[in-house]
């Protein structure tokens, strides 16, 4: 009896669902094997065959187990099974490794679809051969035909459609066009099979049974799974090589700028050359002028990768060919992927010149100014290569901060040239030398790391200029006693400013720290008070307006001392004249604040008479690196440390001023109840100031810890010295230290790490940090309590040090106090 079978409806519908996923999968694998080159490029083209091969035969299969005919058991042979799988992925990979992804053709196109609609045929026909069951197996040729041809045309789309940009909705239609083709393909397949059961049986409407279902349920749900799994490879390999580009793109601009900012363009532009090269991965990339009398460009700066001859000299601009300088003319950028096949680049002109200096992709950014072709800017690759639209607006992007530094190079020069001619002509170009002024201008605003780093520079040239003057005149004067400590006291004073100033760009950049501990900053004040009327001078007087009952408040004590004495400076600044500035406290409770947590707060009111500020001004007063001092009296960072540091704190500042009046600085930071320590726990050694001490000294730097051990020395304590970590775990082992002053940044072992293994070894030793810029989490890591911050004194470095161990006897009392009796 001749059958035709019937299918399960909720399995046909699961294996179009495959079909239409696994075709979406395989078409964002496809993007990763454009996107990507070498190795990179054969795993994804391994993956997107897999995936498209596998899907098609797991939809093939699970359609296969929708059908069924009444009264009749089937099976499969599994080795053919398997096998119709390995042909499925094995044509489709050899289909997908003939297509040029760089260049799409349509003989491509139409090769690999032949391979691939042929590995999906013969899956489907191989598949239908592996049934096991008391039939014997006829085909309809017609419908074996169309099946065919619907096969040939999914894969011929398929290879289309992987070939093209595409978003993800249009991927997404897509897939759903390719996975509705793959099952017409499959189920046209089903219908040209005729199957004569040899034995009766009835006619009720067969359906799949409930392990062909469960069969059928669990390979989707396996496929579905490797599906998604690729599909989150891909993206995650998306995202790993987008960022990953951004930050080369953030890396290159910085580059160039420093380039650009440093050098004249004759010197710098070769070098940008070399770094475009570099990071866009071709074979050639240079600049070029077009002199407009001879219609020549002459190219001056050219860089290689060694595999193409440099392209310098001069050169006919029609040696590009009548399309493409028309195209440069007109401002365009010109990106073509192949020379010899792309409509643009067609003439015979071009072509001589493309083969004779090995190129075949190119990428030119024109410079046109007043409606003339000026400058280019190019990348050449010999190899055909698909420029990215990405790609582009980057080159395009680089190309104008390049045409920046090169006009305002010209307009130097036009300039140098009318000082020395007639005002007639200086009055002509008036015009044209406004416009390099504004571009020169908008060039500075992009700048605005160089202007900060320009500011300290200076800043910190004076101080270096300071240091290096005192100790000059120290070796010029060294019988001096007298001038000698005149002139130490100089250095010491500028290696203090230069001290704070790398402490404010380190709490702005939020890269330091802040030790938070209870305090009153009425106390800090009044400490303050002699410093701060020597740092006004004689024509402001100080007034301060302490809380009667102060209260204290959670912060760090070193920054609110920087806060009050930047505060002042700022003020006494503002009063050339002369004036009064006056610091009050009082507590202020706030309720609903967009900055501020509910509750109490200490607020430090410092007030001036000065010169104030409008409204202008007092907008962009606490901006980085806004200033409105001269280059070299201010970074522009003061207020803008302060913030930070009250906004670590918990707390905010609030300005007020009026010109002509004065300025108000409010500084609110969160109340505590904590009490400030006022009694020092005793050391485990009951070692006083004076106690002479058995100190580990480790720090990479061979200068610093010799001049701090040699004094050390002096004052009679036993300094041991170790320049890392491995030499001081090392001397651990045959001494035993009171303290260890540890520096953080070390080659091989940092402080922390190294602090960690001196803990195992010595639970009790106490240990101070010393660094300029440390990894905080790490030193918390550690259980560092305190921090001496480079540059330091002598002065500060022994009360650190018995602080150290104060601290650390401290805890080893409370830890056997907390400890259990033994009874």
């Amino acid at each position: 009896m001749t059958m035709h079978g019937a299918h399960n409806g909720y399995l046909v519908v699961l294996s179009i669902a495959v079909a239409i996923l696994a075709s979406f999968v395989s078409l964002s694998l496809a993007s990763r094997i454009r996107a990507s080159r070498g190795r990179a490029r054969q795993v994804w083209l391994a993956a997107a065959a897999a995936t498209l091969g596998g899907g098609i035969w797991s939809m093939h299969f699970v359609g296969m187990l929708a059908f069924s005919m009444p009264g009749v058991t089937m099976g499969y042979d599994s080795g053919q099974t398997l096998l119709s799988l390995a042909i499925a992925i094995a044509f489709t990979g050899a289909g997908l490794a003939t297509f040029n992804w760089l260049r799409v053709t349509a003989r491509r196109i139409a090769l690999a679809g032949l391979l691939i609609g042929s590995g999906a045929v013969a899956m489907h026909y191989l598949g239908m051969a592996a049934m096991r069951m008391p039939a014997t197996l006829a085909y309809d040729w017609g419908w074996v035909t169309i099946s065919v041809m619907i096969a040939l045309g999914a894969a011929t789309t398929a290879v289309w459609l992987a070939a093209r940009e595409q978003r993800t909705s249009q991927m997404a239609a897509a897939a759903m066009v390719m996975g509705a083709a793959i099952a017409g393909m499959h189920y046209s397949g089903m219908r040209a099979a005729i199957f004569t059961v040899a034995h009766h049986s009835d006619h009720a409407q067969g359906v799949a049974s409930i392990g062909q279902t469960n069969l059928a349920i669990a390979i989707s749900l396996i496929t579905v799974v490797v599906l998604l799994l690729l599909l989150a490879a891909a993206q995650l390999e998306r995202i790993y090589r987008r960022t990953a580009r951004r930050e080369a793109k953030t890396a290159l601009r910085l580059k160039i700028a420093d380039l650009l900012r440093g050098q004249s363009p004759e010197e710098a532009l070769p070098e940008v050359a070399a770094l475009m090269g570099a990071h866009f991965g071709v074979t050639r990339t240079g600049y070029g002028d077009l002199d407009p009398v001879e219609d020549q460009f002459d190219y001056r700066a050219c860089w290689t990768d060694g595999t193409v001859p440099a392209l310098v000299g001069r050169f006919p601009a029609a040696a590009f060919g009548v399309k493409i300088v028309a195209a440069l003319n007109a401002g365009t950028t010109v990106a073509i992927d192949d020379l010899s096949a792309s409509p643009l680049s067609d003439d015979m002109r071009t072509q001589d010149t493309a083969r004779e200096v090995d190129t075949r992709a190119i990428l030119v950014v024109p410079f046109v100014r007043d409606g003339r072709l000026r400058t280019i800017v190019y990348l050449n690759d010999r190899q055909p290569r698909r420029w990215h639209p990405a790609e582009v607006a980057f080159m395009e992007e680089i190309a104008e901060r390049t045409r920046l530094v090169i006009e305002r190079a010209a307009a130097e020069a036009q300039l140098r040239e009318l000082n020395t001619t007639l005002e007639a002509r200086v009055e002509a170009r008036t015009a044209e030398l406004r416009q390099t002024q504004e571009a020169l201008l908008q060039s500075q605003k992009m700048e605005a790391v160089g202007q900060l780093v320009s500011g300290i520079a200076h800043d910190f040239n004076n101080l270096l200029g300071a240091v290096v003057g005192a100790f000059d005149l120290i070796r010029r004067r060294a019988d001096d006693s007298d001038r000698v400590r005149s002139y130490a006291d100089t250095g010491l004073k500028a290696a203090e400013r230069g001290a704070k100033l790398t402490s404010q760009l380190l709490t702005f950049a939020r890269a330091q720290g802040i030790q938070l501990q209870p305090l009153r900053v009425c106390d800090v004040i009044q400490a303050m008070a002699e410093l701060l009327r020597r740092t006004l001078g004689p024509m402001i007087a100080l007034d301060l307006k302490l809380a009667a009952v102060p209260v204290p408040v959670l912060a760090d004590p070193t920054q609110v001392e920087m806060m009050i004495l930047n505060l002042a400076i700022n003020a006494r600044d503002a009063m050339p004249d002369g004036g009064t500035l006056t610091i009050a406290t009082a507590t202020r409770h706030i309720g609903s604040d967009t900055e501020l947590e509910p509750g109490d707060y200490v607020e430090i009111a410092v007030s001036d008479t000065g010169i104030g500020m409008d409204e202008a001004t007092l907008r962009r007063a606490m901006e980085p690196f806004f200033t409105t001092k001269p280059v070299g009296k201010g970074t522009g960072l003061g207020l803008a440390q302060i913030y930070g540091s009250a906004r670590q704190a918990g707390g905010t500042v609030r300005l007020s001023s009026t010109p002509g009046i004065g300025t108000t600085v409010s500084v609110l930071l969160p109340r505590t109840n904590r009490e400030p320590e006022s009694v020092a726990v005793k050391t485990r050694t009951e070692a006083g100031p004076d106690a002479r001490l058995r100190i580990l000294f480790v720090d990479d730097d061979v200068e610093l810890r010799g001049i701090f051990a040699t004094a050390l020395t002096a004052l009679g304590h036993h300094v041991i010295e170790a320049g890392g970590g491995d030499e001081a775990l090392d001397l651990i082992g045959r001494t035993t230290p009171d303290v260890a002053l540890l520096d953080f940044a070390m080659p091989g072992m940092n402080g922390a790490e190294l602090a960690l293994a001196l803990k195992q070894r010595m639970p009790d030793l106490p240990i101070l940090f010393a660094s300029g810029f440390a990894d905080t989490e790490a030193l918390d890591r550690a259980g560092a309590t305190t921090v001496l911050r480079k540059p330091f004194k002598l002065d500060d470095l022994l009360p650190a040090l018995h602080g150290a161990m104060q601290r650390q006897a401290g805890d080893v009392v409370a830890e056997r106090q907390d400890a259990p009796i033994d009874r």
